[in-house]
Protein backbone atom coordinates (compact mmCIF):
# COMPACT_ATOMS: atom_id res chain seq x y z
CA UNK A 1 0.00 0.00 0.00
CA UNK A 2 1.31 3.39 -1.02
CA UNK A 3 2.34 6.15 1.67
CA UNK A 4 -0.51 8.41 0.37
CA UNK A 5 -3.14 5.60 0.38
CA UNK A 6 -2.65 4.84 4.24
CA UNK A 7 -2.85 8.64 4.57
CA UNK A 8 -6.32 8.64 2.58
CA UNK A 9 -7.76 5.70 4.50
CA UNK A 10 -6.65 7.05 7.80
CA UNK A 11 -8.49 10.66 7.04
CA UNK A 12 -11.91 9.37 6.42
CA UNK A 13 -12.48 7.03 9.02
CA UNK A 14 -13.89 10.29 10.37
CA UNK A 15 -16.92 10.03 8.22
CA UNK A 16 -19.77 9.89 10.06
CA UNK A 17 -21.71 7.10 9.72
CA UNK A 18 -25.63 6.72 8.43
CA UNK A 19 -28.69 6.91 11.57
CA UNK A 20 -29.86 3.64 11.61
CA UNK A 21 -32.85 5.70 12.76
CA UNK A 22 -36.22 6.77 10.51
CA UNK A 23 -36.26 10.26 11.35
CA UNK A 24 -37.41 12.31 7.60
CA UNK A 25 -34.77 14.01 5.82
CA UNK A 26 -35.68 18.03 5.80
CA UNK A 27 -32.51 19.73 4.73
CA UNK A 28 -30.42 18.04 2.00
CA UNK A 29 -27.24 20.15 0.81
CA UNK A 30 -25.33 19.60 -2.36
CA UNK A 31 -22.56 20.84 -4.67
CA UNK A 32 -20.13 20.12 -7.29
CA UNK A 33 -16.78 21.47 -8.53
CA UNK A 34 -14.34 21.74 -6.43
CA UNK A 35 -10.25 22.64 -6.59
CA UNK A 36 -8.36 20.99 -3.81
CA UNK A 37 -5.45 23.71 -4.06
CA UNK A 38 -7.98 26.76 -3.86
CA UNK A 39 -9.40 28.69 -1.00
CA UNK A 40 -13.05 26.61 0.06
CA UNK A 41 -14.74 29.55 2.25
CA UNK A 42 -18.14 28.36 1.26
CA UNK A 43 -18.29 25.14 3.96
CA UNK A 44 -19.11 27.82 6.47
CA UNK A 45 -22.12 28.59 4.81
CA UNK A 46 -23.32 25.51 3.96
CA UNK A 47 -22.73 23.95 7.64
CA UNK A 48 -24.70 27.14 8.52
CA UNK A 49 -27.87 26.19 7.09
CA UNK A 50 -27.66 22.71 9.18
CA UNK A 51 -27.80 19.60 6.67
CA UNK A 52 -28.52 16.43 7.14
CA UNK A 53 -27.46 14.81 4.32
CA UNK A 54 -24.72 16.35 1.52
CA UNK A 55 -25.00 15.43 -1.72
CA UNK A 56 -21.36 15.78 -3.98
CA UNK A 57 -22.46 15.43 -7.43
CA UNK A 58 -18.87 15.63 -9.38
CA UNK A 59 -15.82 16.79 -9.40
CA UNK A 60 -15.11 16.81 -5.87
CA UNK A 61 -11.40 17.14 -6.90
CA UNK A 62 -9.54 18.03 -10.08
CA UNK A 63 -7.20 14.98 -11.01
CA UNK A 64 -7.19 14.90 -14.25
CA UNK A 65 -4.09 12.46 -14.27
CA UNK A 66 -4.03 8.66 -15.11
CA UNK A 67 -1.45 8.63 -12.08
CA UNK A 68 -3.48 7.45 -8.94
CA UNK A 69 -1.24 8.18 -6.27
CA UNK A 70 -1.00 12.01 -7.29
CA UNK A 71 -5.48 11.38 -7.19
CA UNK A 72 -4.82 10.36 -3.75
CA UNK A 73 -2.90 13.29 -2.82
CA UNK A 74 -5.29 15.51 -4.39
CA UNK A 75 -8.19 13.73 -2.07
CA UNK A 76 -6.20 14.35 0.65
CA UNK A 77 -5.78 17.97 0.23
CA UNK A 78 -9.76 18.06 -0.13
CA UNK A 79 -9.53 15.52 3.68
CA UNK A 80 -7.32 18.24 4.88
CA UNK A 81 -9.18 21.68 4.29
CA UNK A 82 -10.99 22.65 7.81
CA UNK A 83 -14.19 23.18 6.15
CA UNK A 84 -14.41 20.14 4.71
CA UNK A 85 -13.43 18.48 7.68
CA UNK A 86 -15.27 20.17 9.30
CA UNK A 87 -19.20 19.59 7.47
CA UNK A 88 -17.90 15.52 7.42
CA UNK A 89 -18.26 15.79 11.30
CA UNK A 90 -21.57 17.75 11.37
CA UNK A 91 -23.56 15.51 8.84
CA UNK A 92 -23.27 11.61 6.36
CA UNK A 93 -22.14 12.29 3.35
CA UNK A 94 -23.06 10.66 -0.27
CA UNK A 95 -21.15 11.26 -3.35
CA UNK A 96 -20.52 10.37 -7.22
CA UNK A 97 -18.22 11.56 -9.39
CA UNK A 98 -17.51 13.48 -12.72
CA UNK A 99 -14.98 14.06 -15.47
CA UNK A 100 -12.65 15.74 -13.77
CA UNK A 101 -12.67 13.13 -10.52
CA UNK A 102 -12.91 10.14 -12.40
CA UNK A 103 -9.35 11.11 -14.31
CA UNK A 104 -9.94 13.01 -17.07
CA UNK A 105 -12.09 15.80 -18.90
CA UNK A 106 -14.78 14.70 -20.46
CA UNK A 107 -13.64 11.22 -20.33
CA UNK A 108 -16.09 8.14 -20.51
CA UNK A 109 -15.63 4.30 -20.94
CA UNK A 110 -12.47 4.68 -22.44
CA UNK A 111 -10.61 6.03 -19.35
CA UNK A 112 -7.86 3.60 -18.95
CA UNK A 113 -7.73 3.63 -14.97
CA UNK A 114 -11.28 3.69 -14.30
CA UNK A 115 -11.11 0.27 -12.18
CA UNK A 116 -8.13 2.57 -9.75
CA UNK A 117 -9.92 5.29 -9.94
CA UNK A 118 -13.24 3.51 -8.63
CA UNK A 119 -10.98 2.16 -5.61
CA UNK A 120 -9.88 5.82 -4.78
CA UNK A 121 -12.88 7.12 -4.65
CA UNK A 122 -14.72 5.05 -2.59
CA UNK A 123 -11.02 4.80 0.13
CA UNK A 124 -12.09 8.74 -0.21
CA UNK A 125 -15.45 8.22 0.95
CA UNK A 126 -15.16 5.24 3.40
CA UNK A 127 -16.85 2.78 1.89
CA UNK A 128 -16.22 -0.63 3.68
CA UNK A 129 -14.57 -3.07 1.73
CA UNK A 130 -16.94 -5.66 2.01
CA UNK A 131 -19.68 -3.39 0.29
CA UNK A 132 -21.22 -4.19 -3.24
CA UNK A 133 -19.64 -1.24 -4.67
CA UNK A 134 -15.98 -2.65 -3.68
CA UNK A 135 -17.81 -5.29 -6.68
CA UNK A 136 -19.20 -3.34 -9.02
CA UNK A 137 -18.46 -2.32 -12.47
CA UNK A 138 -19.21 1.72 -11.37
CA UNK A 139 -19.96 4.02 -8.09
CA UNK A 140 -23.90 4.58 -8.46
CA UNK A 141 -26.01 3.76 -4.96
CA UNK A 142 -28.62 4.86 -3.43
CA UNK A 143 -30.58 5.21 -0.20
CA UNK A 144 -34.02 5.54 1.41
CA UNK A 145 -34.02 8.01 4.53
CA UNK A 146 -37.39 7.86 6.44
CA UNK A 147 -40.12 6.10 7.76
CA UNK A 148 -43.38 5.45 5.36
CA UNK A 149 -45.19 8.24 4.00
CA UNK A 150 -41.79 10.28 4.81
CA UNK A 151 -39.24 8.13 2.73
CA UNK A 152 -36.16 10.45 0.55
CA UNK A 153 -34.48 7.99 -1.46
CA UNK A 154 -31.39 9.18 -2.86
CA UNK A 155 -30.24 7.65 -6.03
CA UNK A 156 -26.79 8.52 -7.29
CA UNK A 157 -26.10 8.20 -10.61
CA UNK A 158 -22.43 6.98 -12.54
CA UNK A 159 -22.29 8.94 -15.68
CA UNK A 160 -18.45 7.98 -16.77
CA UNK A 161 -17.63 4.19 -16.14
CA UNK A 162 -19.85 2.60 -18.97
CA UNK A 163 -20.51 5.99 -20.84
CA UNK A 164 -20.06 5.91 -24.69
CA UNK A 165 -18.36 8.00 -26.50
CA UNK A 166 -19.29 11.95 -26.90
CA UNK A 167 -19.44 13.42 -30.64
CA UNK A 168 -18.17 16.92 -31.59
CA UNK A 169 -18.91 19.49 -34.35
CA UNK A 170 -15.17 21.26 -34.11
CA UNK A 171 -16.42 23.93 -36.29
CA UNK A 172 -18.58 24.73 -33.59
CA UNK A 173 -16.94 27.87 -31.27
CA UNK A 174 -15.38 26.03 -28.11
CA UNK A 175 -16.76 28.63 -26.07
CA UNK A 176 -20.23 27.72 -26.96
CA UNK A 177 -19.67 23.69 -26.59
CA UNK A 178 -18.53 21.72 -29.45
CA UNK A 179 -20.57 18.50 -28.47
CA UNK A 180 -23.55 17.07 -30.82
CA UNK A 181 -26.20 14.32 -30.27
CA UNK A 182 -24.81 11.00 -30.55
CA UNK A 183 -27.93 9.25 -32.17
CA UNK A 184 -25.86 5.46 -32.59
CA UNK A 185 -28.43 3.02 -30.96
CA UNK A 186 -26.05 1.36 -29.08
CA UNK A 187 -24.63 4.55 -27.52
CA UNK A 188 -24.95 4.14 -24.05
CA UNK A 189 -24.82 6.66 -21.19
CA UNK A 190 -25.02 4.19 -17.74
CA UNK A 191 -24.59 0.17 -19.47
CA UNK A 192 -27.02 -2.07 -19.44
CA UNK A 193 -26.43 -3.03 -15.54
CA UNK A 194 -27.05 0.22 -14.42
CA UNK A 195 -30.37 0.61 -16.33
CA UNK A 196 -31.62 -3.06 -14.92
CA UNK A 197 -30.40 -1.20 -11.39
CA UNK A 198 -32.09 1.69 -11.67
CA UNK A 199 -35.01 0.22 -12.81
CA UNK A 200 -35.11 -1.65 -9.75
CA UNK A 201 -34.57 1.30 -7.51
CA UNK A 202 -37.02 3.58 -9.18
CA UNK A 203 -39.68 0.50 -8.13
CA UNK A 204 -38.72 1.25 -4.47
CA UNK A 205 -41.30 2.51 -2.39
CA UNK A 206 -40.74 6.55 -1.82
CA UNK A 207 -42.27 10.14 -1.52
CA UNK A 208 -39.51 11.85 -2.68
CA UNK A 209 -36.74 10.87 -4.97
CA UNK A 210 -33.32 13.14 -5.52
CA UNK A 211 -31.75 11.27 -8.96
CA UNK A 212 -28.51 12.70 -8.21
CA UNK A 213 -26.65 12.92 -12.12
CA UNK A 214 -23.53 14.78 -12.37
CA UNK A 215 -24.49 15.89 -15.55
CA UNK A 216 -27.63 17.95 -16.38
CA UNK A 217 -30.51 16.00 -17.60
CA UNK A 218 -33.51 18.96 -18.53
CA UNK A 219 -31.58 21.50 -20.30
CA UNK A 220 -30.58 20.65 -24.08
CA UNK A 221 -29.29 23.58 -26.18
CA UNK A 222 -25.90 24.36 -24.96
CA UNK A 223 -23.14 22.09 -26.84
CA UNK A 224 -21.61 21.22 -23.34
CA UNK A 225 -21.43 17.34 -21.34
CA UNK A 226 -25.61 16.49 -20.92
CA UNK A 227 -27.64 13.57 -21.17
CA UNK A 228 -29.20 15.32 -24.56
CA UNK A 229 -26.01 14.34 -26.15
CA UNK A 230 -27.20 10.90 -25.73
CA UNK A 231 -30.88 11.79 -26.65
CA UNK A 232 -31.82 7.91 -27.03
CA UNK A 233 -30.42 7.56 -23.63
CA UNK A 234 -32.13 10.54 -22.41
CA UNK A 235 -35.57 9.30 -24.07
CA UNK A 236 -35.10 6.35 -22.40
CA UNK A 237 -35.03 7.88 -18.71
CA UNK A 238 -38.08 9.51 -19.48
CA UNK A 239 -39.73 6.53 -20.49
CA UNK A 240 -38.30 4.62 -17.53
CA UNK A 241 -39.90 7.07 -15.29
CA UNK A 242 -43.01 6.51 -16.48
CA UNK A 243 -42.64 2.81 -16.82
CA UNK A 244 -42.47 2.55 -13.22
CA UNK A 245 -44.28 5.47 -12.27
CA UNK A 246 -42.02 6.67 -9.96
CA UNK A 247 -43.16 9.88 -8.75
CA UNK A 248 -41.34 12.79 -6.29
CA UNK A 249 -38.65 12.73 -8.92
CA UNK A 250 -35.86 15.97 -8.93
CA UNK A 251 -32.78 15.63 -10.79
CA UNK A 252 -29.96 17.25 -8.93
CA UNK A 253 -26.98 17.76 -10.98
CA UNK A 254 -23.98 19.61 -11.66
CA UNK A 255 -20.45 20.29 -13.99
CA UNK A 256 -21.62 23.80 -15.41
CA UNK A 257 -19.67 26.28 -13.10
CA UNK A 258 -22.88 27.97 -12.90
CA UNK A 259 -26.45 26.99 -10.86
CA UNK A 260 -29.35 27.40 -12.34
CA UNK A 261 -33.10 25.77 -12.12
CA UNK A 262 -34.60 24.10 -15.24
CA UNK A 263 -38.08 22.09 -15.53
CA UNK A 264 -39.88 20.56 -18.68
CA UNK A 265 -42.84 17.91 -19.17
CA UNK A 266 -40.97 14.71 -20.02
CA UNK A 267 -44.47 13.55 -20.26
CA UNK A 268 -43.86 11.59 -16.67
CA UNK A 269 -47.30 12.53 -15.34
CA UNK A 270 -45.72 15.84 -13.62
CA UNK A 271 -43.13 18.83 -13.95
CA UNK A 272 -39.64 17.60 -14.09
CA UNK A 273 -37.00 19.60 -12.70
CA UNK A 274 -33.58 19.87 -12.69
CA UNK A 275 -31.33 21.92 -9.87
CA UNK A 276 -28.36 22.68 -10.81
CA UNK A 277 -25.64 24.06 -8.10
CA UNK A 278 -21.77 24.50 -9.62
CA UNK A 279 -19.35 24.76 -8.19
CA UNK A 280 -18.64 25.22 -4.80
CA UNK A 281 -15.07 27.31 -5.63
CA UNK A 282 -15.42 26.86 -9.15
CA UNK A 283 -18.02 28.70 -10.49
CA UNK A 284 -17.65 31.11 -13.73
CA UNK A 285 -16.33 34.60 -11.80
CA UNK A 286 -16.71 37.05 -14.79
CA UNK A 287 -20.22 38.30 -16.55
CA UNK A 288 -20.99 36.60 -19.34
CA UNK A 289 -23.82 36.59 -22.13
CA UNK A 290 -26.39 34.27 -20.84
CA UNK A 291 -26.13 30.74 -22.65
CA UNK A 292 -29.65 29.47 -24.24
CA UNK A 293 -32.18 27.15 -21.73
CA UNK A 294 -35.59 26.74 -22.95
CA UNK A 295 -36.36 25.02 -20.17
CA UNK A 296 -34.58 27.70 -17.25
CA UNK A 297 -36.44 29.17 -14.63
CA UNK A 298 -33.72 31.22 -12.81
CA UNK A 299 -30.37 31.25 -12.77
CA UNK A 300 -27.16 32.34 -10.75
CA UNK A 301 -24.85 32.80 -13.94
CA UNK A 302 -21.29 33.93 -12.01
CA UNK A 303 -20.27 33.06 -8.33
CA UNK A 304 -19.32 30.06 -5.93
CA UNK A 305 -22.52 28.63 -5.06
CA UNK A 306 -24.19 25.64 -2.96
CA UNK A 307 -28.00 23.85 -3.61
CA UNK A 308 -30.21 22.98 -0.82
CA UNK A 309 -33.52 20.73 -0.91
CA UNK A 310 -35.71 21.85 1.94
CA UNK A 311 -38.61 19.47 3.04
CA UNK A 312 -41.88 20.62 4.91
CA UNK A 313 -43.04 17.33 5.96
CA UNK A 314 -45.26 19.30 8.58
CA UNK A 315 -47.70 20.40 5.88
CA UNK A 316 -50.85 18.42 4.90
CA UNK A 317 -49.39 18.47 1.42
CA UNK A 318 -45.87 18.44 2.22
CA UNK A 319 -43.63 21.21 1.07
CA UNK A 320 -40.66 21.09 -1.34
CA UNK A 321 -38.28 24.11 -1.42
CA UNK A 322 -35.22 23.99 -4.03
CA UNK A 323 -33.02 26.69 -3.57
CA UNK A 324 -29.15 28.06 -4.44
CA UNK A 325 -27.47 30.04 -2.15
CA UNK A 326 -24.15 32.23 -2.86
CA UNK A 327 -20.95 32.36 -0.89
CA UNK A 328 -22.16 33.90 1.60
CA UNK A 329 -24.88 31.83 2.12
CA UNK A 330 -27.91 33.97 0.85
CA UNK A 331 -30.99 32.60 -1.28
CA UNK A 332 -30.49 33.56 -4.88
CA UNK A 333 -32.69 31.03 -6.33
CA UNK A 334 -36.00 29.35 -4.26
CA UNK A 335 -38.37 27.64 -5.80
CA UNK A 336 -41.92 26.12 -3.91
CA UNK A 337 -43.60 23.50 -4.69
CA UNK A 338 -46.08 20.89 -3.20
CA UNK A 339 -45.35 17.40 -2.86
CA UNK A 340 -48.81 16.29 -5.07
CA UNK A 341 -46.96 18.89 -8.01
CA UNK A 342 -44.68 15.83 -8.51
CA UNK A 343 -47.48 13.42 -8.18
CA UNK A 344 -49.78 11.52 -11.06
CA UNK A 345 -53.18 12.44 -10.34
CA UNK A 346 -56.59 10.79 -11.20
CA UNK A 347 -57.98 12.53 -14.23
CA UNK A 348 -61.70 11.60 -12.72
CA UNK A 349 -63.05 11.32 -8.93
CA UNK A 350 -67.00 10.21 -8.39
CA UNK A 351 -68.18 12.65 -5.70
CA UNK A 352 -69.38 9.46 -3.06
CA UNK A 353 -70.19 8.89 -0.20
CA UNK A 354 -66.67 6.91 1.43
CA UNK A 355 -68.92 5.11 3.01
CA UNK A 356 -70.10 4.25 0.48
CA UNK A 357 -66.94 2.61 -0.96
CA UNK A 358 -66.41 -1.13 -1.35
CA UNK A 359 -64.52 -3.33 0.95
CA UNK A 360 -60.73 -3.47 1.61
CA UNK A 361 -60.61 -5.20 -1.98
CA UNK A 362 -56.18 -4.77 -1.79
CA UNK A 363 -56.06 -6.90 1.28
CA UNK A 364 -57.91 -9.66 -0.54
CA UNK A 365 -56.36 -9.19 -3.30
CA UNK A 366 -52.99 -9.74 -1.76
CA UNK A 367 -54.06 -13.27 -0.70
CA UNK A 368 -54.99 -13.86 -4.28
CA UNK A 369 -51.09 -12.72 -5.35
CA UNK A 370 -50.33 -14.71 -8.71
CA UNK A 371 -53.82 -16.05 -8.89
CA UNK A 372 -56.73 -15.74 -11.43
CA UNK A 373 -59.43 -13.80 -9.13
CA UNK A 374 -62.68 -12.53 -9.98
CA UNK A 375 -63.87 -9.28 -8.38
CA UNK A 376 -66.87 -6.99 -8.32
CA UNK A 377 -66.45 -3.68 -7.19
CA UNK A 378 -67.24 0.66 -8.08
CA UNK A 379 -65.00 1.97 -9.92
CA UNK A 380 -64.24 5.37 -7.90
CA UNK A 381 -61.40 6.68 -9.37
CA UNK A 382 -59.47 6.99 -12.98
CA UNK A 383 -56.41 7.53 -13.95
CA UNK A 384 -54.01 7.19 -17.61
CA UNK A 385 -50.73 6.83 -18.19
CA UNK A 386 -49.14 9.94 -19.81
CA UNK A 387 -48.38 7.71 -23.01
CA UNK A 388 -52.14 6.92 -23.40
CA UNK A 389 -51.22 3.14 -23.03
CA UNK A 390 -52.77 2.19 -20.15
CA UNK A 391 -56.07 3.22 -18.11
CA UNK A 392 -56.66 2.96 -14.50
CA UNK A 393 -59.74 2.20 -12.75
CA UNK A 394 -59.50 2.56 -8.86
CA UNK A 395 -61.53 1.12 -5.85
CA UNK A 396 -60.72 3.99 -4.05
CA UNK A 397 -61.02 7.50 -4.54
CA UNK A 398 -57.77 8.04 -3.66
CA UNK A 399 -55.55 5.48 -5.80
CA UNK A 400 -52.32 5.99 -2.93
CA UNK A 401 -54.71 4.66 -0.20
CA UNK A 402 -53.47 1.26 1.34
CA UNK A 403 -56.92 0.07 0.64
CA UNK A 404 -56.96 0.87 -3.44
CA UNK A 405 -56.76 -1.88 -6.54
CA UNK A 406 -56.06 -0.55 -9.67
CA UNK A 407 -57.46 -2.19 -12.68
CA UNK A 408 -54.91 -1.75 -15.32
CA UNK A 409 -56.56 -1.31 -18.85
CA UNK A 410 -53.80 -2.27 -21.76
CA UNK A 411 -55.44 0.28 -23.70
CA UNK A 412 -53.37 0.06 -27.08
CA UNK A 413 -54.12 -3.78 -26.89
CA UNK A 414 -57.69 -3.23 -26.73
CA UNK A 415 -58.07 -0.70 -29.10
CA UNK A 416 -59.82 -2.53 -31.64
CA UNK A 417 -62.13 -4.81 -29.31
CA UNK A 418 -62.77 -1.16 -27.73
CA UNK A 419 -63.44 0.39 -30.93
CA UNK A 420 -65.42 -2.24 -31.63
CA UNK A 421 -67.69 -2.12 -28.36
CA UNK A 422 -68.34 1.61 -28.82
CA UNK A 423 -65.82 2.76 -26.09
CA UNK A 424 -64.18 5.99 -27.25
CA UNK A 425 -63.25 7.02 -23.70
CA UNK A 426 -62.43 3.62 -21.16
CA UNK A 427 -62.58 6.56 -18.24
CA UNK A 428 -65.89 7.74 -18.74
CA UNK A 429 -67.25 4.75 -19.59
CA UNK A 430 -66.70 2.89 -16.35
CA UNK A 431 -66.66 5.66 -14.59
CA UNK A 432 -69.11 5.11 -11.04
CA UNK A 433 -70.33 1.88 -12.75
CA UNK A 434 -70.60 -1.51 -11.05
CA UNK A 435 -67.90 -3.78 -12.79
CA UNK A 436 -66.60 -7.45 -12.48
CA UNK A 437 -62.62 -8.30 -13.29
CA UNK A 438 -61.32 -11.65 -13.58
CA UNK A 439 -57.64 -11.69 -14.33
CA UNK A 440 -54.21 -12.27 -12.18
CA UNK A 441 -53.31 -10.51 -9.27
CA UNK A 442 -49.75 -8.99 -9.28
CA UNK A 443 -47.74 -6.41 -7.24
CA UNK A 444 -46.67 -2.95 -8.75
CA UNK A 445 -44.26 -1.17 -6.27
CA UNK A 446 -46.08 -3.18 -3.25
CA UNK A 447 -49.76 -2.18 -5.05
CA UNK A 448 -52.15 -4.62 -6.32
CA UNK A 449 -53.63 -4.80 -9.78
CA UNK A 450 -55.14 -6.98 -12.18
CA UNK A 451 -53.97 -6.48 -16.02
CA UNK A 452 -56.46 -6.65 -18.25
CA UNK A 453 -55.61 -7.19 -21.84
CA UNK A 454 -58.66 -8.78 -23.15
CA UNK A 455 -62.11 -7.12 -22.88
CA UNK A 456 -64.13 -10.04 -21.71
CA UNK A 457 -62.28 -10.07 -18.75
CA UNK A 458 -64.10 -6.74 -17.71
CA UNK A 459 -68.21 -6.38 -17.55
CA UNK A 460 -70.78 -3.82 -15.88
CA UNK A 461 -72.54 -5.34 -13.66
CA UNK A 462 -76.61 -4.31 -13.97
CA UNK A 463 -77.15 -2.73 -10.47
Amino acid sequence: MSRSLAVLLLVTLAVPAFAEDKKPLSRIALGSCVHQDKEQPIWDAIIATKPELFLMLGDNIYADTQDIEVMVAKYNKLAAQPGYKKLRETCPILATWDDHDYGGDDAGAEYPKKKESQDAFLNFFNIPPDDPLRKQEGIYTAKIFGPKGKRVQVILLDTRYHRSPLKKDLKRPRNLGQYIPNTDEDATMLGEAQWKWLEEQLRQPAEVRLLCSSIQVVPEDHGFEKWANMPRERARLFQLLRDTRAEGVIVLSGDRHLAELSVMDAEIGYPLYDLTSSGLNQANKRLRKLEVNRHRLATMDRGNNFGLVRINWDKEDPQISLEIHDEEGDVIIRHKLSLSELQSRPTKVVNRNPAAADADLAAEARKKLNQEWTVTFHVLSTGQSKDMSRVFLNTEKNFRSERNLTIVLETRKLKAELDKAGISDPRKHYLGKKIQVTGKVTLFRDNPQIEVGKLDQIKVVDE
